[in-house]
C-alpha cells in the first residue's frame, strides 16, 4: 500500500517513467521531477503537433523559394520561427524548442540551394551568411513556476 501511495504522490512509476500523459493546446502535459526531486508538470511539444509544424515550414519554404526575393523569405521565416518560439516557449520544453532550430536551419540551407540548378550555397558559405543573417535563438518566453513572461 505504501509503494502504491508513493507511485501516485511522485506521479512517476518505479521505473521512473511518468504514469500519464494528456495531450491539449499542442503540449504533451506529463509528470516530471524538479531538480530536487519533488513531483511537477511537465511540459513539452506534443509529437504531432511537432510533426504538423514541421512540415508545415517544409511546405511554406517549398512554396516560397523563388516567389520571394532571398531577404523577403529570410524575413519571413525569421517570422515563423520567432511565432513558434512564442508559443511553445514554456518552461521544460528548450529541447523541442533546440529541435525545431536544428529542423529550421536544415531546411533554411536545403531551400536555399534549390533556388536555381546549382548548388548557390555550399556549407561554409551558409554558416558565413548566418553570422550576418541569423535565425533567432531558441528561448523561454513564460516562465510556469513565476507566471510571467521571461
Amino acid at each position: 500500500m505504501a509503494d502504491q501511495t508513493q507511485s501516485w504522490r511522485t506521479g512517476v512509476n518505479k521505473t521512473g517513467l511518468p504514469n500519464s500523459t494528456g495531450d491539449f493546446l499542442g503540449f504533451t502535459h506529463h509528470g516530471d521531477r524538479t531538480r530536487r526531486g519533488y513531483f511537477k508538470l511537465g511540459r513539452k511539444t506534443a509529437a504531432t503537433t511537432f510533426r504538423q509544424k514541421a512540415k508545415d515550414l517544409n511546405d511554406g519554404r517549398r512554396r516560397i523559394r523563388n516567389a520571394q526575393p532571398r531577404t523577403e523569405w529570410w524575413k519571413t521565416l525569421r517570422a515563423k520561427v520567432v511565432g513558434h518560439y512564442r508559443y511553445y516557449g514554456v518552461s521544460g520544453n528548450y529541447r523541442s524548442l533546440r529541435q525545431y532550430d536544428r529542423l529550421a536551419h536544415k531546411l533554411a540551407y536545403k531551400w536555399l540551394n534549390r533556388r536555381s540548378q546549382r548548388k548557390s550555397f555550399t556549407y561554409a558559405k551558409y554558416q558565413r551568411f548566418l553570422q550576418f543573417n541569423p535565425l533567432p535563438l531558441p528561448r523561454i518566453y513564460h516562465s510556469t513556476y513565476t507566471l510571467s513572461p521571461v
